[in-house]
Parts: structure tokens; C-alpha cells; sequence
């Protein structure tokens, strides 16, 4: 039990140590502020440029982005979808430029990311079987997870600042159920960009990350 306790003194002392010779960022994703959603970035590495950690975390407020599947052929409607909800991602990333330690203003960054997203969608029905328009109010809520591969270039301006531009791609681990008014329909999913539910498609989301860089350089 002794000899327990003394490993786990000596990891956390070990851990502590190492922590505090890495380098931090935080920074926030400027691609998802017109669709009404702020996502706030960050990452951890004794050496930012050539490989990190990461953990984003947002959250979209009655965005209202959606798409109707061309050709479709209908009596009936969408008005007013808005969704709402929080999310996260945790995970990795790597630069090949700059893992030979070559010190580049340029590099490009890969990664992927476990994405958890929670929605709330509501939006109003509007149909006209017997020809009077009626109105029907609908909601629906629940809870998204996948990977998120990510592929960007990031571009050094000083030892603090560095700008990300590029795409992230979601692939679902299971496909929402609940859309509204049509499985091929496609809206905003938090975190992920449009989404439909019969796939994952397109799950496309820009990527213009302002980063800071924080502590020793």
C-alpha cells in the first residue's frame, strides 16, 4: 500500500513537472461566428508547432443554416427551423512540415477529434392537404457523437500569434433519426456544420482558428 502510495506521489511530481515545460494556445474558430455559434479552441504540447492535444468547446444558438434536397416534390414545408445546443471536441493533431523541427512560418497541420454535440431543433410544419395552409409546431433533441478528421494550414505571424485556415469533415457513429420533416432534409448540426440524417453528408465545417500562444516562448 506504502509502495503504491509512493508511485502515485512520484507520477503526479513527474507529470507536474513535465506540465510545466509545455506550451498552451487558446484561441477561437472565426468560421462558425456567422451561423451564430462561438467555438473556443485550445491546445497542449511541449512543442505547439510540431504536435498537440486539443479540446474546442462551443455552442450555437438558434442557427438557422438548412438546405432542402434538390428535386423534391411536396405539399408541405419547413418554416422557421432554428437549432440550438452545445458541443465539444477532444483530440490530436500533428504537422509534417514541421515534425523534422524545421522552424517554418507555413506548416500543415492533421488531425482528428471526438466530437460530442447536443442539439435542440425546433421549427414549424406547414402543409395544405385539403387546400388550407395549416401550421404545425415541432421540436426535436437529443445527443451526436463522432470523429472529426481536420486538415488546415496554419500560418505563423509572431511567437504568440498564428492563424488556422482549412475544413473539418464528421463522420457519425449513428445518424440522427429525428429530423423534422425529412431524412434527406439537411440543417445544422452544433459543432459539425449541415448534416442529414440518412448520412453524414455533407458534415463539412470551416476552419479559421485565431490562435494565441501563452506562457514562456
Amino acid at each position: 500500500m506504502k509502495k503504491m502510495a509512493l508511485y502515485t506521489l512520484l507520477l503526479f511530481g513527474s507529470l507536474i513537472a513535465n506540465a510545466q515545460r509545455w506550451q498552451s494556445q487558446i484561441g477561437t474558430n472565426l468560421a462558425t461566428l456567422p451561423g451564430k455559434s462561438l467555438e473556443i479552441t485550445s491546445a497542449w504540447s511541449p512543442n505547439l508547432s510540431q504536435w498537440a492535444f486539443t479540446f474546442h468547446a462551443g455552442y450555437s444558438y438558434k442557427n438557422a443554416w438548412s438546405a432542402m434536397p434538390s428535386g423534391l416534390m411536396c405539399d408541405c414545408g419547413i418554416a422557421d427551423l432554428k437549432t440550438s445546443g452545445a458541443f465539444f471536441k477532444a483530440g490530436y493533431r500533428f504537422d509534417p512540415i514541421r515534425q523534422s523541427g524545421r522552424t517554418t512560418k507555413v506548416g500543415l497541420p492533421i488531425g482528428v477529434n471526438l466530437i460530442g454535440s447536443q442539439y435542440r431543433q425546433k421549427g414549424t410544419i406547414e402543409s395544405f392537404p385539403s387546400g388550407t395552409m395549416t401550421y404545425r409546431p415541432e421540436s426535436a433533441s437529443g445527443f451526436l457523437m463522432g470523429l472529426g478528421l481536420t486538415a488546415a494550414m496554419n500560418i505563423r505571424f509572431s511567437n504568440r500569434w498564428n492563424l488556422d485556415i482549412g475544413l473539418q469533415k464528421f463522420f457519425a457513429f449513428q445518424n440522427r433519426t429525428d429530423y423534422i420533416l425529412f431524412k434527406s432534409f439537411m440543417s445544422h448540426q452544433p459543432g459539425v456544420g449541415l448534416l442529414n440524417a440518412k448520412s453524414s453528408w455533407p458534415g463539412l465545417q470551416g476552419i479559421v482558428g485565431l490562435n494565441y500562444r501563452l506562457g514562456r516562448q
